[in-house]
């Protein structure tokens, strides 16, 4: 009874803070013109002159107010009031400039959306690349849309399974026929289409986020959990630092960052640095399975790439929100913290709610409850089971988007994935229900991938991909393996490893995947002006990471001699559980996604001192 109770009352609140939001239109708090207009009533001192102009068929005249004119607040009211209403309602587009002797700044907004063109000097313009909020229209997609992008996401599940073949994961295969279906191509999903289909995106993310919480089994870490430690601590800490740096120092040949200041400069730089930080535990497991690896580095490995899918998530949390102020031109206000602990704590324990209470009711193994008579289940019970299973799967996909449509109502104080996240390791971890939600997972996710990712390359903007940008691809790519290389020496030789295996352990740690895509999209949708650009640019690189990364990863397991065979012939190891439907399943491996505990150590460590010798 809670879990209906609970979707209810949040699917409420959302709706009723997205109708206010879009009934607010232009003039809704956090909006360009509400901010112009404030900032005038109160009386800033910055300017002697604004100048309103009013773009219709009937008056195309400025409307000039000037400080110390008695009727500038009455003529106010009546130019803001027809800004709001021929934008809403005709599509007309509406200039509202500064005149500062020398120059001016113009401000556009053609029905509530910031065309790209717009400068980032001003008072007017400083709020244009923070983050906007969705509206209803966001969740409303045409029945031409959603009928278009379905036969594109089914016919880039269907002909996706080939590209593992030819050594590629599936989530290239997905990106490909999105950039093929999307606007850049042949335009059968609409750049129109895009954000009314923001639902898939929310319901992937929240998946993403409950897979990469269940993935973190406390107990299966705790044999190499200093080792662990030291390494996380140094790849996040050195990932972070060169990739924001060496993004910081692009911008000018970066085009979407062009022409930004120095604040909003660093903020896309540090979301990009968070981005490069995360790795790709799926990916990981399959490889490990594959050759069957155990020992110390394994576990290692193993327990430090399935922590950074965490650690990145809270980090993504508190630089979205650090940036979002940078964006606006704002320098970090001390009142973030507060914020940001308010964030996590009511994020953490709205996860656990969900994680004990709501998502074990949810998650059930159908098979308790259909019990076959002589060891056959009969055709009405196999109906039954999967029609009770279906509506189960489902109930946990409205759950988590569910989560994202209420923390629009709550923003900033409920940050979904962290909460999503939260609630997959509670279910891992404190509840008996990890063996279901693993069939949740395996049943589900070739179906939320398809789409999420065919929807992501169909928002791929192909002009920055293949422009100058490419070879700021290539840069990243680079400098992120330097940093990687960097950290994971410093964490080895601090652990006690010996100097050849520290000096090629940065080799297990290059694939990214899920989690870094989501984010990607996450920017993309949130942040008009400058987030497509930045998701084509990130999620390149993070392909490029997908295809070297794995054999980079086979070969250090061989090298520290820890790898005791193939046990997979044909399928190539990134298919993998996050990205792709189509993998070996290893009968004789447990289920569980962390490193098998640590036992008979004794072997490995000869082994290794053996290599050193």
């Amino acid at each position: 009874m809670a879990a209906p109770v609970f979707l209810i009352l949040v699917a409420w609140l959302g709706i009723r803070t997205l109708a206010e939001g879009h009934a607010g239109g232009l003039l809704a708090s956090g909006s360009p013109v509400k901010e112009a207009t404030e900032a005038i009533k109160t009386g800033v001192n910055l300017v002697d002159t604004v100048m309103l102009g009013v773009v219709n068929d009937e008056d195309d005249e400025p409307v000039v107010l000037k400080k110390g004119n008695p009727n500038s607040t009455a003529t106010l009211h009546t130019a803001i009031h027809d800004i709001n209403a021929t934008a809403l309602t005709n599509g007309t587009t509406t200039n509202a400039t500064k005149e500062d002797d020398e120059e001016q700044t113009p401000i556009q907004i053609t029905k509530s959306k910031i065309t790209d063109d717009m400068h980032s000097q001003g008072i007017h313009t400083k709020s244009k690349h923070k983050k906007t909020q969705p509206v209803l229209e966001n969740y409303l997609p045409t029945l031409s849309s959603l009928l278009r992008f379905t036969g594109a996401a089914a016919i880039s599940y269907i002909t996706g399974k080939v590209f593992p073949y030819f050594g590629l994961p599936l989530v290239s295969g997905y990106l490909l026929f999105g950039i093929i279906f999307g606007p850049e191509v042949s335009e059968i999903i609409s750049r129109d289409s895009l954000r009314s289909l923001r639902v898939i995106d929310e319901v992937a993310l929240a998946f993403i986020a409950l897979v990469a919480g269940a993935q973190l089994q406390v107990k299966k870490l705790r044999g190499r959990s200093r080792s662990i430690r030291l390494t996380t601590v140094n790849l996040v800490f050195f990932a972070m630092a060169f990739g924001s740096v060496v993004i910081f120092a692009l911008r000018e040949s970066i085009s979407f960052m062009k022409g930004m200041s120095i604040l909003q400069s660093w903020a896309i730089a540090m979301l990009g640095g968070v981005l490069l930080v995360a790795r790709s535990p799926a990916s990981a497991i399959a490889i490990r399975k594959e050759l069957n690896a155990e020992g110390p580095f394994t576990a290692t490995v193993m327990g430090t790439t399935i922590i950074m899918d965490v650690v990145v998530i809270v980090l993504f949390a508190l630089v979205g929100l650090i940036a979002n102020g940078m964006l606006a031109d704002s320098s970090p206000n001390p009142v973030l913290l507060g914020i940001f602990v308010t964030q996590i704590v009511l994020s953490l324990a709205g996860g656990l709610c969900l994680g004990l209470l709501v998502l074990p009711n949810m998650v059930t193994d159908a098979s308790e409850l259909f019990q076959p008579e002589n060891g056959i289940l009969s055709f009405n019970a196999k109906v039954a089971n999967a029609a009770f299973t279906g509506i189960s799967y489902s109930l946990i996909l409205l759950l988590g988007f569910t989560v994202f449509f209420a923390s629009h109502a709550l923003e900033p104080f409920l940050e979904p994935l962290v909460t999503c996240m939260t609630a997959g390791f509670a279910v891992s971890n404190f509840t008996t229900k990890y063996k279901a939600f693993q069939a949740y997972e395996d049943s589900v996710g070739p179906y939320v991938n398809a789409a999420f990712f065919t929807l992501t390359g169909a928002s791929l903007q192909l002009n920055v991909l293949f422009g100058s940008e490419f070879v700021m691809m290539l840069m990243i790519f680079l400098v992120r393996i330097v940093a990687i290389a960097v950290g994971a020496y410093i964490a080895g030789r601090a652990s006690g490893d010996p100097p050849d295996i520290a000096g090629v352990a940065w080799m297990a740690y290059i694939t990214q995947a899920g989690v870094a895509l989501g984010l990607a999209k996450k920017i993309n949708i949130e942040y008009v002006t400058w987030g497509p650009g930045f998701a084509t640019l990130l999620i390149a690189v993070v392909v490029l990471n997908q295809l070297v990364g794995p054999p980079f990863f086979r070969f250090v397991l061989r090298f520290v001699g820890e790898a005791k065979g193939s046990r997979v012939a044909v399928v190539d190891a990134v298919v993998d559980e996050e990205t792709a439907p189509l993998k070996k399943k290893l009968n004789s491996e447990p289920e569980s996604p962390a490193t098998v505990d640590v036992q008979d150590n004794t072997s490995q460590i000869l082994r290794r001192k053996t290599l050193v010798s």
